[in-house]
């Protein structure tokens, strides 16, 4: 068992950062979005790519120049 960093990224257009925040969150909770997550293993430090939405080998890949929007 390894820890692991899960993260996304999304784009919004908004007033303010409360705003962009406020609707993400919205979205989160609806449930009915597909998000694709970039997660990292403290294990090898690889970055891969999860699609929630495919359910055979296709949904995890290798990410292999992840560069974080924020750093």
């Amino acid at each position: 068992m390894a820890n692991h960093k899960v993260v996304f990224e999304i784009e919004v257009e908004a007033e303010t950062s409360l705003e962009a925040a406020k609707t993400v969150g919205n979205w989160l909770e609806d449930g009915k979005n597909k998000w694709q997550y970039y997660v990292q293993s403290d294990k090898n430090k690889k970055v891969f790519s999860v699609d929630l939405s495919e359910e055979d080998e296709d949904a995890v890949l290798e990410v292999l120049n992840y560069v974080p929007m924020i750093k």
